[in-house]
């Protein structure tokens, strides 16, 4: 049974690595949150949740979720580089993200926050500069799947704020930190400690603490100005795969050679080898994502709300000893 109480927080894909952390923070801070689940599961076992049974796209399913509720916090999605699921990228991504909007529209949901990704800021050529909300979009980014659908999941998000709707976005780095169940954002640190992943690319990506997403949630649902973009970054998180790789195997104390290789030329071949069923340790659509330079600042977040993001090794050394708790290296 659901409340109906007017000051509850819908949380959509909160049985994620992010969800998991974020939920027990907002019950901690007093809210009453209800959860948006695909099918009943243990995710949310002992906490104090609504459960609400419903899918983003299936709008019907929506319908109730957004009743009595006044806020939702919307980070529902599906990651995947994969060139196959582009289809079901754009169903969730984007499809999914409209019909979020539509119900809490029609139930009178005061405020909508959708978590989208750096991956929606785009990709630089001068890793020097990183981009920040208002860079134009590269057609590079445009042209991997898992971006573009997270680019207009955005653009419907703001379509839906410049109609009236009270609309804010945040856009987290690569989050890394305790707590990835399914190993989805932090895999590479994974298979860095296992030793599986013993090359390094050009390119890199920004990284950020997950508690810090946390935060800056939080302070962008509460003072985001609608209609308004905030990356939730680390200053010092512009990692290179090959820093990264360093870092997290100085952090670990393991002592170990790594292979570091051009990018484009080891996405074509790995491409290739993909066609005649050669196994990667990483897939060759996610080579080819990698090779860039998704590097996003938030110095309007810190500015503007007052995020306070911590060092990125605090993230590095979490996750190493979240990992080896688990058996891993």
């Amino acid at each position: 049974m659901m409340s109906g109480m007017s000051d509850t927080i819908l949380v959509t894909g909160a049985s994620g690595f992010l969800g998991r952390v974020l939920l027990p923070d907002l019950i901690a801070r007093g809210d009453r949150v209800r959860v948006l689940e695909r099918t009943p599961s243990d995710a949310f076992d002992g906490l104090d949740v609504e459960r609400c049974v419903g899918d983003v796209t299936e709008p019907d399913s929506l319908v109730a979720a957004c009743q009595g509720v006044a806020r939702v916090i919307h980070m529902a999605g599906l990651v995947s580089h994969l060139e196959r699921d582009r289809q079901r990228l754009m169903a969730v991504n984007v499809a999914g993200t409209e019909h979020v909007l539509a119900a809490a529209r029609a139930a009178g949901v005061g405020r909508v926050l959708h978590v989208s990704s750096i991956a929606a800021v785009g990709t630089t050529d001068e890793p020097e500069r990183p981009l920040d909300e208002d860079s134009p979009y590269s057609a590079t980014a445009a042209s991997f799947p898992y971006a573009l659908s997270k680019r207009l999941g955005e653009q419907a998000a703001l379509a839906a704020a410049a109609a009236g709707q009270d609309v804010v976005i945040a856009n987290p780095g690569h989050v890394l930190g305790a707590g990835d169940v399914n190993a989805i954002s932090t895999f590479h640190v994974k298979k860095i400690l296992s030793g599986e992943l013993r090359m390094t690319l050009t390119g890199g990506i920004t990284y950020v603490d997950v508690r810090d997403v946390v935060q800056g949630i939080q302070q962008v649902l509460a003072q985001g100005q609608s209609g308004r973009r905030y990356i939730l970054a680390t200053p010092d998180g512009h990692l290179s795969h090959r820093e990264l790789s360093r870092r997290v195997l100085a952090l670990a104390g393991i002592k170990r050679r790594t292979v570091h290789l051009p990018g484009a030329p080891t996405a074509f071949a790995a491409k290739l080898a993909a066609k005649v069923r050669i196994p990667l340790p990483v897939a060759a659509d996610e080579l080819d994502a990698g090779r860039h330079y998704w590097y996003a600042q938030s110095d309007r977040a810190l500015a503007e709300l007052g995020y306070a993001p911590q060092p990125i090794d605090g993230a590095i050394k979490a996750t190493i000893d979240w990992y080896r708790a688990r058996g891993v290296a």
